[in-house]
């Protein structure tokens, strides 16, 4: 289970505690969503069949445009590991060949063309396929596959891609187009949070300079958005120790090409209903609860945390030290557990 799957559980106590302590959710959609709602969508989806498989293939053009490094990631190393283990029927020296020849790409430049860019994100979307599903093969991975197979001479991006359809690649190509990504001084993909193992793992699309965005490909943004913006909230809540030091949180609706986005503070005050709440606040009242529904790995946490801190200051944990993303950090008189 993932935050996403979490927040659509209706016996998740991430669900309950969203609706117990963000009930004014729906009432800042109301305020914000017309500007939603009134936007264009220019890049319409070709098919039906193609949405998903666009829509993270995007994800993934939009990511080799701010982080140029970021294909050879864990996702995408343990998808090959998993795909290969797993098998794609093919026999075991065409896998081993396939294997060989993606890690040797993922750790190379990606392609500087823009279409060739969008090939490779449609195929770089099949092989995160392959890790979410436990390393099943979809049917393009294994044209890939067969086409490594037949050939003599070294495989670029080029090769690689050649059975991706043009149109799906086409469409992946339009949409970057029309996003037109802003200038960044710093910039981070795939982003995970310090407590994402306690809701069964979650990462972020993209953080630019302090704010937060979900990316959608969505043709309807403002249908989903109350759903859309309690998870981009618990991104921001799982941010414990403020590791990535959020300003803003919003929403890249890129078929539509617009960036929207709200200081974070003031999100979290209009969707509380509490002018006095503060991030921080309710950041550790978050993780409190998670602690109390979690209790074992919370217990995991904590003789980690202070053997970290042992470690570095000596027999005492300080809360105001830098802490590696996934260590949770003491709360000082916040409980842990009951």
């Amino acid at each position: 289970m993932s935050l996403t799957g979490e927040l659509r559980r209706g016996d998740s106590w991430v669900n309950g505690y969203f609706k117990d302590r963000f009930p004014a959710v729906v009432d800042f959609v109301k305020l914000e969503g017309a500007a939603v709602k009134s936007l264009d969508t220019r890049v319409p989806n070709e098919s039906p069949n193609t949405a998903r498989l666009v829509g993270t293939a995007f994800d993934y053009r939009l990511r080799m445009h701010f982080e140029p490094d970021f294909a050879a990631s864990k996702v995408l190393l343990l998808g090959i590991h998993m795909l290969q283990s797993a098998g794609s029927g093919l026999g075991a020296e065409i896998d081993q060949t396939w294997a060989d020849t993606t890690v040797d790409l993922l750790a190379g430049p990606p392609p500087g063309d823009d279409t060739l860019a969008a090939r490779a994100g449609v195929a770089l979307a099949w092989l995160d396929w392959g890790f979410r599903s436990g390393g099943v093969w979809s049917g393009g991975l294994r044209d890939v596959a067969r086409c490594i197979a037949k050939r003599d001479s070294e495989t670029g991006w080029k090769q690689y891609t050649a059975t991706v359809d043009d149109g799906v690649a086409d469409e992946v190509a339009r949409i970057m187009r029309l996003t037109r990504p802003p200038r960044a001084e710093s910039a981070e993909c795939g982003t995970s949070f310090t407590g994402s193992a306690f809701v069964g793992g979650a990462d972020a699309d993209l953080t630019l300079d302090g704010c937060l965005y979900d990316v959608k490909t969505t043709m309807t943004p403002r249908r989903n958005l109350p759903f859309d913006l309690r998870q981009l909230i618990g991104y921001t809540l799982l941010d414990w120790n403020d590791e990535l030091g959020l300003k803003r949180v919003g929403f890249s609706f890129s078929r539509q090409g617009k960036w929207m986005s709200w200081q974070l503070e003031d999100v979290i005050r209009r969707t509380t209903g509490n002018p006095t709440a503060t991030l921080k606040g309710v950041r550790e009242q978050f993780r409190r609860v998670a602690f109390e529904h979690n209790p074992r790995r919370a217990e995991q946490v904590r003789i980690l945390d202070y053997r970290l801190a042992s470690a570095t200051h000596g027999d005492r944990p300080s809360a105001r030290r830098r802490m590696p993303r996934g260590v949770a950090r003491p709360l000082g008189d916040v409980p842990f557990g009951k």
